[in-house]
């Protein structure tokens, strides 16, 4: 299922665009940041007051997708330390993939859009080509774009390969185990340059793995951690810290 989440946006007038054409292509997930605007611009939202109606508040971008499997980010900034994975037709290609699973769009502010810290939170980001000269793309017409891409590719009669991926839970959890190896055998640096979290994360949410590709992954980071340390390490549920434990160890190495 795919969910849109609008980060803290500002004007009621885009909003009901958005509810509306979330409507005529069928989706019907909608998440907002922070408040709905105070006034909703029900002209705009046209027979589909009911998704304003429904949408789901949350106080912070990491509250709205934290039961969510895979997350992209829409953004107009790019660079070295701003990478694209995805322009609007492959990461449609991509949710294809993977219809299975709760996948959040999710898109920024009319302002300034989105945060770095909350561009960190989504392992996967995709662009939307624009004229160099003015790149910054409405928010109503940015979804637009986002949700004819997800809906023209039935229509187009390509065939697109499902994948068996594995849940969100299951891409934290071989992390936090890879994290964990890493760790312990001594991997990290004093001082890291480079974010392995965010490294791992946008790498297996790129990979897709299945049940099968996370197996040999714990497996073969297993035999790592046994050559360095000589004893195996545990990958059950009550064996494995939280996520976000592994993070804030990862954290203090770089700090």
């Amino acid at each position: 299922m795919i969910h849109i989440i609008l980060v803290e946006p500002i004007y009621e007038g885009n909003v009901g665009a958005i509810a509306r054409i979330m409507h005529n292509l069928g989706f019907s997930s909608l998440r907002l940041v922070g408040a709905m605007p105070k006034k909703n611009d029900f002209y705009l939202a046209m027979h589909s007051e009911n998704l304003l109606q429904q949408a789901q508040i949350y106080p912070t971008l990491k509250d709205a997708i934290s039961d969510l499997d895979r997350v992209i980010a829409y953004s107009r900034r790019m660079g070295k330390l701003k990478p694209v994975d995805f322009t609007p037709i492959t990461a449609a290609q991509y949710c294809a993939k993977i219809p299975q699973l709760e996948i959040g769009l999710v898109f920024g502010r009319e302002t300034f859009g989105l945060t770095d810290e909350e561009v960190e939170l989504c392992p996967l980001r995709c662009h939307i080509p624009a004229n160099p000269e003015f790149p910054s793309i409405n928010l109503a017409q940015a979804v637009t774009i986002a949700l004819w891409e997800i809906y023209r590719l039935p229509l187009t009669k390509e065939q697109t390969q499902k994948i068996n991926a594995v849940s969100g839970n299951d891409l934290d959890k071989i992390k936090t185990y890879m994290l964990r190896v890493m760790h312990n055998t001594g991997f990290f640096q004093r001082k890291e340059t480079i974010n392995w979290d965010n490294f791992l994360s946008k790498m297996l949410a790129q990979l897709n793995p299945t049940k099968v590709m996370v197996y040999r992954l714990r497996q073969m980071f297993n035999r790592w951690n046994v050559l360095i340390t000589g004893k195996g390490l545990g990958y059950e549920k009550n064996e494995l810290n939280p996520a976000h434990n592994e993070s804030n160890k990862y954290k203090e190495i770089q700090n």
